[in-house]
């Protein structure tokens, strides 16, 4: 077993901008490498309401990202996918060589 197979993420209060409006929230985000892509990929979810395909802006005390919503989970939550670097630490992309 590879040692970035264990996702790495982040879960409490996020900023989030959907269409110019701000918002605070909560999320849970987890990031991964993927070996098929060659880099490492996040998904989750934050609890604002959002169509698919809807660009979101999220910040969390470590970052900021662009992500995308791809559906709405059962619990009114909107899951996203993470697009470029994620908005919170990451091991792999933060080690000091």
């Amino acid at each position: 077993m590879s040692e970035h197979e264990e996702p790495e993420g982040y879960e409490g209060e996020v900023a989030v901008v959907v269409d110019g409006v701000s918002t605070t929230t909560r999320a849970a985000l987890a990031a991964r490498f993927d070996p098929l892509a060659g880099s490492v990929v996040w998904s989750g979810r934050v609890a604002v309401q959002a169509a698919p395909r809807t660009r979101l802006e999220i910040t969390t005390p470590h970052g900021t990202s662009v992500a995308e919503a791809t559906e709405a989970d059962p619990w009114g939550n909107t899951r996203v996918s993470g697009i470029g670097r994620p908005p919170f630490r990451v091991e792999l992309l933060d080690e000091v060589g």
